[in-house]
């Protein structure tokens, strides 16, 4: 056995040249013992070939021609029909069929030569020979085929192709060509291909699925959507209890180029169940903002500035500017921006500045050296435990910071000003959200400053947009879920009645990019976020789909055990993205604006001077307080969060 695999991987490493002179001497030896065969066959006899032919009394000299025309006919055509150009483990159905038209074209010329120099051997006996021919190049090169793709030398997978139609059969056909996959049959619902077979690989039931799968050792079911956002709508009652198993080819477009490999073949990932069908951008919209125009992005190492960043650069801008405070956020960014300018054969300047935007001289020196017509500030601190627990640092950057580049954007007469703000910026029950919300507040009362100036004089249009969760954002549950399973838990959940609203980072960015130009000055956007998740349904779905069981009372022997921690201070159940009912849609379907209170800019201005005076030594029971203040709203615990006591 070991002689035998080593054979094997030693014709596999062969070079090329070597490997065609190896097909064509197994060519000749096949042509001869072929034409030897024909002979014998019309004869109904056993002769040598050193002795005279007995039907017609050939000589062994004019057998030896007739073969010499046979080879020197065949191997050129099959040269020219580039037979010794397939790779045998590869070879299809194509060249099966080129060879049957090879042996054909070969056989009737070949036959032709020898009849036109009236050698005595009989007409029927070159029938026989095409048909023997044919026959034997098929089964010689599916056996080397078969030989060098032998499993038992493999770490094949068994997979199922869920569905029967043009896209499953077309990459039925590509990987069953791969060293890496062994196609064990198609999944489908359809009664009248109960028992059919597809190009030799059987149709099963899914009625029967878990038979199958257990009887096959099937290790992947590999699902083909129509489109890469509806894998959700895909997965069937049928295919619920088999998620860690299934996947996905995510880019369609190799399955029609027929280029597909091991690593396009994907895991089901939570995204998928959650994500929704996206709304197709509106051209105008996402470009209106940007389009030949100096764009500043504040935060764009942070997730939803760095995909800000990504998306933005491909938008035609004029030139980029970004602001982050982390150094190595920083450099992560540019290094990605680089690779997509190099991909994108882009030539626009980026320009990267690391420092605080509540640094005043070092943000004036960012706005002296710029003509900047658009800013998105997604620069905060948004993590609701530690802002909890540092609420100086978030004071200073979500609101000292956000008025500073506010006002330093008007007086530079900036187009566009976007604040990326958050749901819990809604009736906040804790410091992180009081914040975000006395940040828009700021904001709206800069737009009323602004809109009683003339026109000549300053221009900028402020707006904030609100969302809840994003998917994969540093402060999102779903990366601190892949973390716990991947430790083996417990996986923790606060409340099993918490609910969360749900975007892809990609959509959320995109959202952003046409709220801002929907912007009239002062507009509070709230982005449609579909509906609520379940965090607890969202905790047991990751585990399963990471191909653990859960470990409760019932399964006692189960893999990962989710335990409840209960609510943090100020934390709610359900996230609400509007502080009254006074809202109205635009002309985008997912995003609507929102009409709220406001204070007058004077107004503001007292409660930022206030700000300013909290440092370290304040207590926090007096930042809540002036914080509540400013917002006009209690953040004492109520029906939806919970009051934790000290």
């Amino acid at each position: 056995m070991q002689y035998y695999q080593s054979m094997r991987n030693l014709l596999i490493k062969l070079p090329r040249n070597i490997k065609r002179s190896i097909m064509i001497f197994g060519d000749l030896s096949v042509i001869f013992f072929v034409f030897w065969l024909a002979l014998m066959i019309r004869a109904g006899e056993v002769f040598s070939f050193n002795e005279t032919y007995i039907l017609t009394n050939a000589q062994p000299e004019d057998l030896l021609l007739a073969y010499s025309i046979l080879a020197i006919v065949t191997i050129p055509v099959f040269v020219y029909l580039r037979l010794y150009r397939s790779i045998i483990r590869y070879i299809s159905l194509e060249t099966y069929v080129k060879i049957i038209k090879a042996t054909a074209i070969s056989s009737l010329l070949a036959s032709s030569v020898i009849y036109y120099l009236s050698l005595p051997l009989p007409r029927s006996a070159f029938l026989i020979y095409f048909i023997l021919l044919t026959g034997f190049m098929l089964f010689t090169r599916f056996m080397a085929r078969s030989y060098l793709l032998d499993q038992r030398f493999r770490n094949q997978k068994n997979i199922l192709i869920y569905g029967v139609n043009d896209s499953s059969q077309k990459v039925s056909e590509i990987l069953k060509n791969t060293k890496d996959f062994n196609i064990s049959g198609f999944i489908s619902k359809d009664i009248s291909l109960k028992r059919a077979s597809i190009s030799e690989i059987p149709v099963f039931m899914a009625d029967d699925l878990g038979r199958i799968i257990s009887k096959l050792s099937i290790n992947e079911i590999i699902l083909i959507p129509e489109n890469s956002d509806s894998i959700k709508n895909f997965i069937t009652a049928d295919l619920n209890p088999y998620r860690s198993i299934l996947r996905k080819i995510p880019d369609l477009n190799k399955i029609a180029r027929g280029i597909i490999n091991e690593q396009d073949i994907q895991k089901i990932e939570i995204e998928d169940l959650l994500g929704r069908e996206a709304v197709k951008p509106d051209p105008y919209l996402l470009k209106s903002c940007i389009d030949k125009k100096e764009v500043l992005i504040t935060g764009c190492g942070g997730s939803i500035g760095s995909e800000l960043t990504k998306q933005i650069i491909l938008l035609n801008p004029k030139s980029l500017i970004l602001v982050e405070q982390s150094e190595y956020f920083l450099y992560e960014i540019m290094q990605e921006i680089s690779e997509i300018k190099k991909k994108y054969n882009l030539d626009l300047p980026v320009y990267s500045y690391q420092g605080s935007i509540g640094d005043n001289e070092f943000m004036d020196s960012v706005f002296k050296n710029n003509s900047i017509d658009t800013v998105y500030h997604a620069a905060a601190n948004k993590h609701v435990p530690l802002v909890e627990q540092n609420p100086v640092a978030a004071i200073k950057t979500n609101i000292l910071g956000t008025h500073n580049l506010a006002v330093m954007s008007y007086k530079n007469n900036v187009e566009n000003f976007v604040l990326i703000s958050s749901d819990k910026a809604v009736r906040p029950t804790n410091i992180m959200g009081a914040t975000k919300r006395f940040a828009e507040i700021i904001l709206q009362s800069l737009q009323d400053l602004v809109d009683a100036m003339p026109s000549s004089v300053c221009r900028t249009k402020f707006c904030m947009v609100r969302f809840g969760n994003v998917l994969d954002t540093s402060g999102s549950v779903v990366p601190l879920f892949r973390r716990q399973i991947k430790y083996g838990g417990p996986v923790t959940v606060t409340d099993p009645k918490v609910i969360r609203y749900f975007m892809t980072i990609e959509e959320a960015s995109e959202l952003v990019i046409q709220a801002g130009s929907l912007s009239k000055g002062g507009d509070v956007f709230v982005l449609e976020m579909g509906r609520p998740v379940n965090i607890l349904s969202l905790a047991k779905q990751m585990i399963e789909l990471s191909g653990y069981e859960i470990k409760n009372e019932k399964n006692p022997l189960g893999d990962i055990e989710i335990e409840i921690t209960g609510l943090r201070e100020g934390e709610k159940l359900y996230e609400e993205l509007l502080i009254g009912d006074n809202v109205k849609r635009t002309i985008h379907t997912h995003i609507m604006s929102a009409i709220e209170e406001k204070l007058s800019y004077e107004e503001v201005s007292i409660y930022l001077e206030k700000f300013k005076e909290i440092n370290s030594n304040t207590s926090k029971s007096d930042i809540k307080k002036l914080l509540q203040d400013s917002i006009g709203t209690s953040m004492t615990p109520r029906d939806n969060v919970v009051e934790i006591k000290k």
